[in-house]
């Protein structure tokens, strides 16, 4: 079975980590597949601030998936080449998590897409675990939550779906934690 790396876009933001930890979680846990959550930039303060609070240690910066002995890839909270990891043209992207428009995306390969109209890539990962009857564990849904606050810019940002404080204040009741 070969590995997948998950990762999030360039420069990333706590969503781009969020969602990469917590699909890697699932990957492992409820697909069975060799996944590693990993990053394409050292995490922001406020990514840092989350990772500490809910005891997670930061996935390792990555530059190449090749230089990894990989070849398939899964990117979350990003579809667009130019914000992926360098080599993205020379793997296979296996699936795509994300809540932005597609642009510029091409594969060889089917693959795995799911994208949804909501506030964050995070709200998509906690959705899957549900459709999937596994509640997460409680670091991953303080990470989840934490990319969910922060691309919603507290519930309070237009790009907000009315599904999005539901599913923040089932992740907040996981994690424990009050909104």
């Amino acid at each position: 079975m070969s590995k997948f790396l998950v990762f999030g876009h360039q420069n990333p933001d706590t969503d781009a980590i969020a969602s990469s930890y917590g699909w890697a979680h699932l990957e492992r846990e409820v697909f069975g597949r060799d996944a590693e959550a990993v990053a394409l930039g050292t995490p922001n303060e406020e990514t840092a601030f989350a990772l500490e609070y809910f005891g997670v240690t930061a996935p390792r910066v990555v530059e190449s998936a090749k230089a990894e002995g990989v070849n398939q890839v899964i990117l979350t909270d990003h579809n667009e080449f130019q914000q992926s990891i360098a080599d993205i043209k020379e793997v296979e992207v296996a699936a795509v998590i994300d809540h932005h428009r597609v642009a510029n995306f091409e594969t060889a390969n089917p693959l795995y897409m799911r994208l949804e109209p909501v506030g964050s890539a995070s709200s998509i990962v906690y959705r899957a675990f549900k459709e999937n009857g596994v509640t997460p564990p409680k670091e991953v849904a303080g990470l989840l939550l934490s990319g969910l606050i922060s691309d919603t810019l507290l519930l309070k940002s237009p790009t907000t779906h009315a599904t999005d404080p539901q599913v923040a204040a089932e992740l907040a009741e996981i994690a424990g934690v009050n909104l």
